[in-house]
């Protein structure tokens, strides 16, 4: 039979010991870490929440604001915001094509909780600059922003006036006559009426 062997007395004592001494030795480094050290991890978690988001929403994400572009299968992501003129920015390519989203957050609603509207500008390498009415929700379990739906307002239209109505958003708008060339500014006043739900915009008929 076999014998199970016994450590002798020291080194069962001296265990215990090596053991205190590696959890000080490793508790002195993590407080001895340099305060600019400390601060760039932090400052790291800070800036991994979307500045765009925060700064028009006060959603704290790092999930940029999502846009599909109309008539495509693509989507942009809004990258930058001026503060002067309150234009958010993001860009976007489908196949040769690629393209410019501009969301004009001074003319942008809260509808209810989680849903907005903001008139958008899409223009590529063409001389259109083409207006939408737009949906967003934020989905509160993916933590995104994104569009829901868009509505083609006009080309090189001017947006006066973005308003909720009860269950309707009305957008006051200058539009060119039929016959007025592109170059000139658009003077003929129209009022847009638009019906909306979680997911879509309907154009109320006048």
């Amino acid at each position: 039979m076999t014998k199970k062997r016994i450590l002798p007395v020291p080194l069962i004592l001296l265990t215990p010991i090596v053991l205190l001494i590696l959890v000080v030795i490793a508790g002195v480094y993590r407080f001895s870490l340099p305060a600019d050290s400390i601060t760039a991890k932090f400052s790291r978690q800070v800036t991994n929440q979307d500045a765009v988001m925060l700064r028009v929403f006060g959603i704290k994400t790092p999930n940029p604001w999502t846009v599909k572009v109309p008539e495509t299968q693509v989507y942009s992501f809004i990258q930058r915001l001026d503060n002067g003129s309150g234009l958010a920015q993001g860009y976007y390519q489908d196949q040769a094509v690629r393209g410019t989203v501009t969301l004009d957050t001074r003319q942008l609603i809260q509808l209810n909780e989680t849903l907005y509207a903001v008139i958008m500008r899409i223009s590529n390498q063409g001389t259109g600059i083409f207006y939408y009415l737009t949906l967003f929700d934020y989905d509160k379990l993916r933590h995104r922003m994104i569009s829901r739906d868009a509505y083609l307002l006009g080309d090189r239209i001017e947006v006066e006036r973005l308003e909720q109505q009860g269950q309707n958003i009305q957008v006051r708008v200058k539009q060119r006559k039929l016959d007025q060339p592109m170059v000139q500014k658009p003077k003929t006043a129209d009022i847009m009426l638009f019906e909306f739900d979680e997911r879509a915009l309907s154009p109320v008929l006048k």
